[in-house]
């Protein structure tokens, strides 16, 4: 799906997390992609992660939770092949890793069909970073992101496919579902760090347009303004001018009437 959201789920709400980044990948993919041209490319995240504070197959479960398993079209209101889900791994025990936590996740849904899950496992190709104005988009341009987000209806989706509990679990600062514990790459459970950058939480309002939305409106709105405020002065200007006019004209008969 869309690597802002991916970015910012990961980065807020994922245990042992220090660094997301946006950018593409795909094996058949073009070489130096951009975000005009990515033909073959999926919208990825590569995270950089402590794996003495996480481990793979936790960071496996956050990403399930961050997707609708059943849309092969895309994700949420952005459809194609870039914005179509898919799950990486860089070698046999990573796979292994994913399999199981792909297993545990239908164990944990009975009443989903194996077949219409359509989330594939991938071996990891080679990752192309995003340009600079997508990455940490979220912190950068919070308006916008949360506009895109909330009419995107991806929170809405997550919910509907999770279940409100299961959403709030894996977008929650404090962890309280999990004892604000979490399990390292040694199956240890430690303390559970999330959000290094201190992000600052979502505003949680509805917002009715993207900042520059709001620019346009307000440049056509003076713009309209501008123009009545013309139109009241135009007539107004021809009615002096032509007091003055018949002034004038009274001067001169009054000087023409004075002389000898």
């Amino acid at each position: 799906g869309c690597f802002w959201c991916a970015e910012q789920a990961y980065e807020q709400y994922a245990p042992g997390v220090i660094e997301v980044v946006s950018g593409y990948a795909g094996s058949d993919g073009i070489e130096s992609p951009t975000y005009r041209n990515h033909p073959g490319h999926y919208e990825v995240i590569l995270i950089e992660y402590d794996p003495n504070s996480t481990s793979y197959e936790l960071l496996l479960q956050y990403a399930w939770r961050n997707l609708d398993p059943f849309d092969k079209y895309g994700q949420f209101c952005d459809r194609g092949f870039s914005y179509q889900s898919a799950l990486f791994y860089a070698n046999e025990e990573e796979k292994l890793i994913a399999e199981q936590v792909r297993s545990k996740v239908l164990d944990l849904h009975p009443d989903w069909d194996n077949e219409s899950v359509v989330v594939p496992l991938l071996e990891r190709p080679f990752f192309w970073r995003a340009e600079g104005y997508h990455q940490d988009y979220y912190i950068k341009n919070p308006w916008n992101y949360e506009y895109y987000k909330e009419r995107c209806g991806r929170t809405k989706r997550l919910k509907e496919v999770w279940g409100e509990e299961q959403y709030n679990c894996y977008h929650d600062l404090d962890l309280s579902c999990f004892n604000k514990t979490a399990v390292n790459e040694d199956g240890v459970s430690i303390e559970a760090v999330v959000n290094v950058k201190n992000a600052p939480e979502e505003s949680g309002k509805v917002r009715g347009a993207p900042v520059w939305g709001i620019i346009v409106a307000v440049v056509f709105a003076v713009g309209v303004l501008c123009l009545l405020v013309v139109g009241f002065m135009t007539p107004s200007c021809k009615k002096k001018s032509s007091i003055e006019e018949g002034k004038d004209e009274s001067v001169v008969e009054k000087e023409a009437a004075d002389l000898p």
